[in-house]
C-alpha cells in the first residue's frame, strides 16, 4: 500500500511540472529598436542557442545562453547590412524563429538657400524645420556678428532680409535648426 501511495504521489507530481512549463514561445519575446534588437525571456529555460540568420539562409553570428532567471540580451545590427534577418531560439525541447528587419536611420539634412534680391537684400527659404526653433545668424566677414533671428516655424519658411549698411558679399549666414544641424551659406 504504501508503495502503491507513493508510485501515485510521484506521478502527479511529476504530470504537475509538465503541466507548469510554458513553451519557448511563451516565455520569449523580441523587442525591435533602430538597428538592434533585445530578446526578452521571461523565465529560467536552460540553454538556449541564439542564432542569426541572414536571407541566404547563412548564420551571421550564434551565441548560447544559459538561462537561469528571467533575462534580457541585447544584439546590435548596425555592422550588418541592410535587410530581413531570422532570429532562432533552439533549446533541447523546441526551436522558434522570430522574423527581424534591419534598416539604417535616414538622416535628414538641413536644406537652407539664400537667393540674392539685390546688393542688399537676399530671401531665405529653409525646408524641412521638424521642431520650431530655426536661428538665422548673420554674420559679417571677419566673424563678427550682425543678427540672429529666431523662426518658430515647423516645415519651412522663407523670409526676405534686408541690410542698410553692408552689401552681400561681405557677410555670410549661419541656420542652425532645433536639433543642432548647422549650414552656413554665403554670397560670392
Amino acid at each position: 500500500m504504501k508503495t502503491l501511495v507513493t508510485l501515485l504521489m510521484t506521478m502527479s507530481l511529476a504530470l504537475g511540472s509538465l503541466a507548469a512549463e510554458k513553451s519557448l514561445m511563451e516565455v520569449s519575446s523580441i523587442k525591435v529598436g533602430e538597428q538592434r534588437f533585445t530578446l526578452s525571456l521571461s523565465e529560467a529555460i536552460g540553454s538556449v542557442h541564439v542564432s542569426i540568420i541572414n536571407s541566404n539562409g547563412k548564420v551571421i553570428d550564434r551565441n548560447m545562453f544559459i538561462v537561469k532567471s528571467p533575462l534580457n540580451i541585447p544584439f546590435n545590427l548596425s555592422k550588418l547590412p541592410e535587410g530581413e534577418y531570422k532570429i532562432k531560439l533552439k533549446t533541447r525541447e523546441e526551436t522558434i524563429d522570430f522574423l527581424v528587419e534591419n534598416k539604417k536611420k535616414v538622416e535628414k539634412k538641413l536644406l537652407a538657400y539664400a537667393k540674392p534680391i539685390d546688393d542688399k537684400t537676399f530671401s531665405l527659404k529653409v525646408l524641412g524645420v521638424e521642431k520650431a526653433g530655426t536661428v538665422v545668424t548673420i554674420f559679417d566677414k571677419s566673424g563678427k556678428k550682425i543678427k540672429t533671428d529666431k523662426i518658430q516655424a515647423v516645415g519651412g519658411f522663407v523670409k526676405n532680409y534686408h541690410l542698410k549698411f553692408m552689401k552681400l558679399e561681405e557677410v555670410y549666414l549661419q541656420v542652425r535648426n532645433a536639433d543642432g544641424k548647422i549650414k552656413y551659406l554665403y554670397f560670392d
